[in-house]
């Protein structure tokens, strides 16, 4: 699947406004905060991201840390790791990432940096 067409959870960190832009982008999206879902345990919320088959969206390492360490199922992560974490760069780099045209599986991690992008095998 190409990463335009991903189901996605978008944690806590990650702003109402990108949740939105995500959406308008016609990006499947379910929002930890709108769900009420705030300080809930990582490992639920990635349980939870597996059962709907959606990548975490997140700007937090943790998720990668219980994936790859710990063995945790994991659908797929998004980890956002900027330097610049204001709304108009995050948005920027969204629309770069939009178009590669690159398949993804389930099991990855995709690492989202200012310059680059990596994508690890979990399993």
């Amino acid at each position: 699947m190409k990463i335009s067409s991903l189901k996605v959870l978008t944690d806590e960190n990650v702003s109402p406004l990108i949740v939105s832009y995500l959406r308008q982008n016609n990006i499947d999206v379910a929002d930890v905060k709108e769900k009420g879902w705030q300080g809930t345990e990582d490992k639920y919320l990635m349980k939870i991201a597996c059962t709907e088959e959606r990548f975490i969206v997140t700007h937090d390492s943790d998720f990668g840390t219980l994936a790859i360490n710990e063995g945790v199922p994991c659908y797929g992560i998004i980890y956002m790791r900027l330097k610049n974490l204001g709304l108009s760069n995050i948005i920027n780099v969204l629309e770069k990432l939009f178009v590669i045209d690159q398949d993804i599986t389930e099991g990855v991690i995709i690492v989202v940096e200012d310059t680059r992008l990596r994508v690890r095998t979990i399993k």
